[in-house]
């Protein structure tokens, strides 16, 4: 799987058809954890290896098949060393292995999708309807500038924050996908214009309140919040732009009753964060869960609406 979030999830529904068959490997695992479920494969106490995108490196015996949820998922290249992308090993170790290889996705990266369509090398397999027959979500797209016209200032619709009021009412559960973190998206001088910038990538720094931050989510550089412009000393310095912070707080004034969880990469620092934090929102019946990418990636929740 692309998302070690997802992880969780897909253990417990594995765990629940195979019993303790199976091994979980992952980044989030301590050295120790890593060597137990590394050595459990190696000497083939298990049958069936679920992870992320390192799991491709699993040492198993007589491999079967080998499944890509979400092949599109860019996570599936590595970024940092070794580099490498696990799909073209996923195809190497099927042809090494003379296994199938399953690529999952309902929006499949344009290169699979042609290849399954125009060569011979990949079959394409369409599934035609829904699981569990389910329909399809309703999609309603707001222009935020008209609702800036009507008085509506707040980065929440007014048929938004209608439908939020609606779920509270009725016991139900929410959530809002943003996929910015942070509190504000960058810092600019009302005088001249100056963009705040990282040092090393040369892109614009996000604001982190709770930490009173600057920082670049690509190479991690931080910097105190500056009280005056580096290039022309002015002190009319502007927050623009929003992230997941700055939602969060906006989503507890406007329902100071509403109990609120904050998913992204500020909150799942330690281990085991994702799955406690989503276990919190399953168990504990929160109302709102607000967060990056992660809140999004196929979990079950049968009371969010």
């Amino acid at each position: 799987m692309p998302e070690i979030s997802l992880t969780p999830q897909m253990v417990d529904r594995f765990l629940a058809r195979f019993g303790e068959n199976i091994a979980v490997l992952h980044s989030k695992l301590s050295i120790g954890e890593r060597y137990d479920e590394w050595q459990k494969i190696k000497q083939g106490q298990v049958q069936i290896v679920i992870g992320a995108r390192s799991a491709i490196f699993a040492p198993v015996q007589n491999l079967g098949i080998i499944i890509l949820d979400e092949e599109h998922d860019m996570s599936y290249k590595s970024d940092t060393t070794p580099r490498y992308q696990a799909k073209d090993l996923a195809r190497y170790m099927a042809e090494k292995n003379h296994c199938p290889l399953v690529l999952g996705s309902a929006t499949p990266a344009i290169e699979t999708y042609y290849e399954a369509k125009e060569t011979q090398k990949t079959n394409l397999y369409t599934l035609t309807k829904r699981a569990n027959e389910a329909l399809l979500p309703q999609i309603e797209v707001l222009d935020l500038r008209q609702e800036l016209a009507n008085g509506n200032k707040s980065m929440l619709s007014f048929k938004l924050q209608q439908e939020i009021q609606t779920n509270l009412d009725q016991q139900k559960q929410t959530i809002l996908f943003l996929n910015r973190r942070g509190y504000s998206t960058f810092l600019m001088c009302r005088d001249c214009g100056y963009v705040f910038k990282c040092e090393n990538c040369d892109i614009s720094l996000t604001y982190h309140k709770l930490e009173n931050q600057l920082k670049c989510h690509y190479c991690g550089y931080e910097k105190s919040v500056p009280s005056v412009c580096q290039e022309c000393g002015s002190a009319k310095i502007k927050y623009f732009g929003t992230g997941t912070q700055k939602l969060e707080e906006e989503v507890q004034k406007l329902f100071p009753k509403a109990t609120t969880i904050r998913m992204d990469m500020d909150t799942v620092t330690k281990k085991n964060s994702h799955e406690d934090l989503l276990n919190q929102f399953r168990n504990e019946k929160k109302d709102i869960l607000i967060g990056t990418q992660m809140v999004v990636k196929g979990h079950h929740f049968p009371n969010v609406t």
